[in-house]
């Protein structure tokens, strides 16, 4: 607490002991007092006001000191009415009671809030697996009539299915420490994964494919590595240039981690948009041109690279290139 400002606040004291010596003095003249004991009456006066107005600002400022301190240590600052002592000034018994019920009132919405959160999430993932069902046997339809319009309509089912699952990993991001398994993978067991996955779309859109130096261990989530690898291979199908498309997947490897680096010719990303293609939301100048992007892909990516201690970082140059590099742990990290 400011000195200054408790001296402004108790300006109405100071106004009255002020007021309080001129009637004194007033008084005296009157009276015909000797000034002398007036001046001793009124500087004993002043010394006694001022040890007291001292006193209790020393009083209030550790009071105050102490719950920022309290507060400080506090990860759910929320909680602050919980733990800060019970004063014993009646003054301030009053503001710590009005703080309690507060403090009580916003404990019970969170928890309501928490609770409709939970349900909301529940039915998305109930959903998503529902979804799958249909998603999977249209799939199979498809597969099993092939033709050019099955093909089309099997393009745009593997559209929906990938937007079905950000909506799920989107719901679990919150509680992603609860799902994941870090495990020793093959890089080469998740690369083809996810092309086989992509291989109709790629082959519809004439995209090459070039792989190099992918057999190498790691530790990750393979599931999770899996979706973020998927979301990067979408951007670079989405955004391919001309009917010359490459992308080249290869991995390097140093003593603590693995590169996984994606790499393709396409459209680019400007340089004044780079550092934002990350954030949530964010579609770009190409996303806002193609109306292909709801800025949530790349913004799970990072999150999740986070949650899985993994570091996801990007390299591009307009109408050349976009290169995004997955940096991964080669050994199991011990938190």
């Amino acid at each position: 607490m400011n000195f200054w400002g408790y001296v402004k606040d108790k300006a109405n004291y100071i106004l009255l002991f002020i007021t309080y010596c001129i009637i004194l003095i007033l008084y005296a003249e009157a009276m015909q007092i000797s000034h002398n004991f007036i001046s001793v009456i009124i500087t004993i006066s002043f010394i006694f006001t001022s040890i007291s107005f001292v006193v209790t600002y020393l009083k209030k400022n550790k009071y105050i000191s102490e719950i920022n301190n309290t507060i400080d240590g506090l990860d759910e600052k929320y909680l602050i009415s919980e733990v800060i002592k019970k004063p014993k000034r009646e003054e301030n018994l009053a503001y710590y009671k009005i703080l309690k019920i507060a403090n009580k009132s916003m404990l019970e919405n969170v928890a309501k809030v928490k609770i409709a959160q939970k349900d909301y999430k529940d039915y998305i993932e109930s959903w998503v697996h529902e979804i799958k069902i249909p998603i999977t046997s249209s799939k199979l339809l498809c597969e099993n009539n092939k033709s050019e319009i099955t093909n089309k309509i099997d393009e745009e089912i593997e559209k929906i299915n990938n937007y079905v699952e950000q909506a799920l990993f989107y719901a679990r991001l919150e509680q992603v420490s609860n799902d994941f398994m870090i495990s020793k993978i093959n890089l080469a067991d998740v690369v083809t994964n996810v092309l086989a996955r992509n291989k109709k779309i790629m082959i519809q859109n004439n995209i090459k494919v070039e792989v190099e130096n992918v057999i190498i261990t790691a530790y990750s989530d393979e599931k999770w590595l899996e979706f973020i690898l998927n979301q990067v291979i979408i951007n670079s199908i989405k955004y391919k240039k001309g009917q010359n498309a490459i992308i080249c997947i290869s991995g390097t490897e140093n003593k603590e981690n693995v590169l996984l680096k994606i790499k393709d010719n396409g459209i680019g990303i400007k340089k004044s948009e780079i550092n934002r293609i990350f954030d949530k939301g964010f579609t770009g100048t190409n996303g806002r041109n193609q109306k292909k992007s709801t800025g949530i892909g790349l913004y799970l990516c990072q999150r999740l690279s986070e949650e899985l201690d993994m570091k996801i970082t990007v390299e591009s140059e307009e109408n050349e290139y976009t290169e995004i590099t997955i940096i991964i742990p080669r050994n199991k990290r011990i938190n």
